[in-house]
């Protein structure tokens, strides 16, 4: 169908090809991320209720973020990375762990599973982990500039020639 669609734009101006190939394939498509365009920030309950419906989300399970945050009506949905999730579940989009019409996170971008897991609490706490960190490289400078005066190495002395003048032979012509 979409392909007589195609025949019969071209047919009628042939020069728009680009842009309605363009608008077709944009319509085969079910949704974009257009449709998560946040609008304006809930504040009645009628409200809420709708962008909840518009995200998929029970009047329960929606909660938005703060407003001077700016993100809209979009839901704060909770930290867990794709890391977390659970691997056996039968996911619509398994490579991505997501599901379909389920919104994205907003930190979508950092969490994925190649990337930062938001999710797990670190063993070493962070301030612990610059600490060593900052220490290892203050102390390595230190020692170093501590030893810059000893450097180490073979001693040489100066050449010692049997007599002065040019020490070289060659034939003259």
């Amino acid at each position: 169908m979409a392909l007589s669609l195609v025949k019969k734009a071209i047919l009628a101006n042939p020069h728009s090809l680009r842009k309605n190939v363009g608008v077709f394939c944009n319509a085969a498509r079910n949704h974009w991320n257009y449709q998560y365009k946040p609008g304006p920030y809930p504040k009645t309950m009628a409200e809420r209720q709708a962008a909840a419906k518009k995200y998929g989300l029970s009047i329960e399970e929606y909660q938005p973020y703060p407003e001077e945050m700016g993100y809209g009506d979009y839901p704060k949905l909770p930290d867990i990375g794709a890391d977390s999730k659970d691997p056996h579940y039968p996911y619509d989009l398994p490579y991505l762990k997501r599901n379909f019409n389920e919104p994205f996170h907003v930190a979508s971008e950092i969490i994925g599973e190649d990337r930062f897991n938001i999710s797990v609490k670190h063993r070493i706490p962070l301030w612990q982990q610059w600490t060593w960190f900052l220490g290892v490289m203050f102390g390595s400078y230190m020692l170093y500039r501590y030893l810059d005066d000893y450097k180490i190495g073979r001693p040489v002395v100066a050449k010692q020639y049997p007599q002065e003048g040019p020490h070289y032979m060659f034939c003259p012509k």
